[in-house]
Parts: C-alpha cells; sequence; structure tokens
C-alpha cells in the first residue's frame, strides 16, 4: 500500500458532483492511511511570515467545527523552523470556513489532532523548506502526519464576480496537473509568465509550494477529480511518497547547513 502523504482539496463548491466523488475519495485515502495527526494548510489565511495556529483546540468562526489541539507538533515545529533561519510564530487566527467545511467532510469524527497552518509570504524555495520542517517535526515525534491543503489552483476573483470565462485559467490549472502527474513538483514554477499573470495563480502556488515540501518534489500524484468554472480551477490530489530523492546532495535536511536571515 503507498504511503499517502498529503492531499490537495479544492474549496467548498456546492452540487459539483464531480468533486463531491474527488472529495469522498479523499476522504477515503485519508481513513485508508490512519495518520496520528493532520497539518492543515489554508490557503485563505495569508499571514506575513510562517504562522503556525496557537496551541489550543482548531476552530472556525462560526463556531460549528472543532478538533483536538497538537501541542507537541507546534513547539516542535516552531523550534525546528527557527533553528534553521525562518521567522515561525504562533498566530490565534479561526480556521477560515472553507477549510473547516472541508476537515469536517474528510474527517468527521474530528477527534485527530489538526495543526492549522498559513501561507506566508515568502519565496517558492522558502515555503519548500518550512514544509521540509513539518516533515522533520512529525519524524522527531514518530507520527504520522498527513498534510491537508485546502485551495485552488488558479482563481481570478474578477471573473468570477463577472460570470465569465477566462481560459488562461483552465489552461494552467491543466499545466499544474500535468507537471504534479509527473512527479515534476519542482517545474510548477517554470509555467510561462504570461500564463501566469493571467491565470491569477492562488496564493501565487505559495500553498503548493508548502505541501510539496512537506511531501518532496518528486511525490507521486494521483489526480481524484478536477473542475473548471467561471474564473477558477481547482483539483483534489493525493500525494504519496515519491522515490526519495535526497536532499542537500544525500545528506539529511536536519544536517544541511541553512543559511540564517541577514
Amino acid at each position: 500500500m503507498r504511503d499517502l502523504l498529503a492531499l490537495l482539496v479544492p474549496p467548498d463548491i456546492p452540487g459539483d458532483r464531480t468533486l463531491v466523488e474527488s472529495t469522498e475519495r479523499a476522504q477515503a485515502l485519508l481513513a485508508s492511511a490512519r495518520p496520528d495527526l493532520l497539518v492543515a494548510i489554508d490557503a485563505l489565511w495569508r499571514p506575513r511570515a510562517f504562522a503556525v495556529g496557537e496551541v489550543q483546540p482548531p476552530r472556525d468562526a462560526s463556531g460549528l467545527y472543532h478538533s483536538h489541539a497538537a501541542p507537541d507538533m507546534t513547539r516542535t515545529l516552531i523550534d525546528t523552523a527557527i533553528d534553521f533561519g525562518l521567522p515561525a510564530f504562533l498566530e490565534d487566527t479561526p480556521l477560515s470556513p472553507q477549510t473547516a467545511a472541508v476537515l469536517r467532510h474528510l474527517w468527521p469524527a474530528e477527534d485527530l489532532p489538526v495543526l492549522p497552518l498559513g501561507v506566508a509570504t515568502a519565496s517558492p524555495s522558502l515555503l519548500q523548506e518550512f514544509g521540509q520542517a513539518i516533515a522533520a517535526s512529525g519524524q522527531r515525534l514518530g507520527l504520522k502526519v498527513v498534510t491537508v491543503c485546502v485551495g485552488a489552483i488558479a482563481r481570478d476573483h474578477q471573473a468570477e464576480h463577472d460570470q465569465r470565462e477566462n481560459p488562461a485559467v483552465r489552461r494552467f490549472g491543466q499545466e499544474v496537473l500535468d507537471r504534479l502527474r509527473r512527479s515534476c513538483g519542482e517545474d510548477l514554477f517554470d509555467i510561462e509568465g504570461g500564463l501566469w499573470v493571467q491565470a491569477h495563480p492562488e496564493t501565487e502556488l505559495g500553498h503548493l509550494a508548502l505541501l510539496l515540501g512537506t511531501t518532496g518534489v518528486d511525490a507521486e500524484c494521483d489526480i481524484l477529480g478536477s473542475w473548471a468554472g467561471m474564473g477558477m480551477f481547482a483539483a483534489a490530489v493525493a500525494f504519496f511518497r515519491g522515490q526519495g530523492i535526497p536532499l542537500a546532495a544525500g545528506r539529511d535536511w536536519e544536517a544541511t547547513d541553512h543559511p540564517k536571515p541577514l
């Protein structure tokens, strides 16, 4: 059985049968993986740096969703990130309604510890490094961690508002899925610049950079379903352990020299 490392799950899109079915497949994969803890990357949470949810039960603003906190993982992640020069800090921010709804559907029992993360306004390389810190923290604690990333791939808010097509959104989304199918996560940021600008990638694909840091850019990906509508392209993708390309010329990530910020 393949080792499930992460899931990319779309925001709730009411009434779309394809995404309902793909989310049900994601739910079954997650149940089979039997994780000890979920890391929830919320694409709507855009902090200034590497924000980690406060050590208390994760919740949404409505009060309808509650889960267990992950204090050991929280402390370990912040310590690990700071050790390698990443400005990580605690922030008390409720889960967005879209992330709470997805978590409620993926794990209805709400009995798993959840560690919420924002998508820092940082470069893809730093976001990937923070993702590596997430993976290293789970290994240090001996936990089976699955990362759930909630967000679209491309989103033109003006086209959504005007209810008109933006062909670049669909083209961009297909380009991203093609690279993920080929386990070429490192190529996501090589997509042609004009298309990138026209398509309006969600968080400039920062949420995917963070997710791929947790899994490795060579993760094997199964596309569970995709959706293209007025101004949005979204997909459900399962990420499994790849061939284990060694980081930093064969050295363990934790043994690698990481530059400190100036």
